[in-house]
């Protein structure tokens, strides 16, 4: 019978478990308002830049109301300005009675309906320049775009639950993994643990193997835990950032997740065919130094390669049975023969790099920019005048 020797063992720790590649963002592309479209730059695949134009809907009736709108507002501008003098000539010639308080009133009431009708006529022209700028429909964030479900021609009616088309964003993307809750809650300790000790957690290097077996060339950023665990399949899950200026990385696309300490750690190791398990948990046999067997107990930790990591239970140099187990009881004499424990090569994939930039900075960058552009492009939409060009892009004409 074979037996093997205790003893502390250097490994960086590891995992690997299923993941998806998953988009960081992903828009329905509506249009706000009814009209038909003139013309589209949708291509399956095609990369826009955020801002730059998707569609363009006829905007002549959108124009036609601006103009009404416009003329509407000077209509009631003239109104209130007469209004308005008629009612600081009563104003002034009240206190000499030579207005009842009658006419002063009604000079009062005439202004105050005027200037109710000129707000009305401004809120609805400001309306009407809202709608012709939404005509012209670009980018919210950049990424690429799926198939146009509309063709030019088409007339989009509201309400109406199929979009133009999709905008999925592709730089860095999300790549999802369901970690058991087990797992999660013993990362949590270890990591409070470590805390009262005033150490910080090792850093680990996160990367993803493709189907097929390659391994994508960047490192990953861990960016968050869900805030629910599913609590049908007992997981938590966690994303991972990863970079993806090229597009290889697909949405939905099944990939693993592998990570591994930075650090090494030392812990006793065992080969995992020599651990039995029953109903009071985890056990090995040992000999004793009469060579007889005797059961110990144990508490295993994470699995390297064919061995396993003991929390509790033996010692260095403590001699583990690891074949026969079947055929011994406790207290039996047998002969053994010693083997070495096998250890586990797991490098780390000699293509690995770090990712080219910050990709959590990236995506704050990015947020800020896109409350800028909103910003900006409502300022734009106060300002439209009929024939106005309603985004700094031109393409597509």
């Amino acid at each position: 019978m074979e037996v093997v020797e205790a003893k502390y063992v250097s490994f960086r720790p590891s995992f690997e478990v299923p993941a998806v590649v998953e988009a960081v963002e992903t828009a329905q592309i509506f249009p706000l308002v009814a009209s038909r479209i003139l013309y589209q730059n949708i291509e399956p695949g095609k990369y826009f830049k955020q801002g730059e134009e998707l569609v363009r809907l006829d905007p002549y009736p959108f124009e036609t109301k601006v103009a009404t709108a416009q003329a509407s507002v000077a209509e009631a501008m003239s109104n209130y300005e007469q209004a308005k003098a008629n009612f600081n000539r009563a104003r002034n010639l009240r206190p000499q009675g030579y207005i009842s308080a009658k006419d002063f009133d009604t000079a009062k009431s005439a202004m105050q309906a005027a200037e109710a009708q000129l707000n009305t006529a401004q809120t609805t022209l400001q309306q009407a320049r809202q709608d012709l700028s939404h005509t012209s429909i670009v980018a919210p964030f950049s990424g690429r775009v799926g198939h146009p479900n509309y063709a030019v021609g088409d007339f989009f009616i509201l309400p109406n639950s199929v979009p133009i088309t999709q905008l999925i964003k592709v730089d860095p993307v999300y790549v999802l993994a369901h970690i058991g809750q087990k797992a999660y809650n013993e990362f949590y300790s270890a990591l409070d643990k470590l805390k009262q000790q005033g150490r910080a957690m090792p850093n680990m290097e996160l990367y993803i193997v493709l189907p097929g077996g390659t391994v994508y060339p960047y490192k990953g950023e861990f960016f968050s835990w869900d805030a629910t665990a599913a609590a049908t399949r007992g997981t938590v899950a966690a994303r991972v950032l990863f970079p993806n200026s090229d597009g290889l990385l697909l949405p939905e696309e099944n990939v693993t997740l592998h990570g591994k300490l930075l650090e090494e750690v030392k812990r006793i190791v065992i080969p995992q065919k020599a651990v039995s398990q029953d109903q009071q948990g985890h056990y090995v046999y040992l000999l004793d130094q009469d060579s007889k067997v005797k059961r110990a107990n144990i508490e295993v930790g994470m699995r390297i390669g064919p061995n396993w990591a003991v929390r509790e239970g033996l010692k260095v140099g403590d001699r583990v049975l690891v074949e026969g187990l079947q055929k011994v009881s406790p207290g039996d004499a047998v002969e053994v023969t010693p083997v070495e424990i096998k250890q586990f090569e797991d490098p780390t994939p000699p293509n690995l790099r770090p990712p080219p930039r910050s990709l959590r900075e990236q995506l704050r960058k990015e947020q800020e920019a896109f409350r800028e552009y909103q910003r900006s492009t409502m300022e734009v939409r106060q300002q439209n005048q009929p024939g106005d060009v309603y985004t700094p892009y031109e393409t597509g004409k």
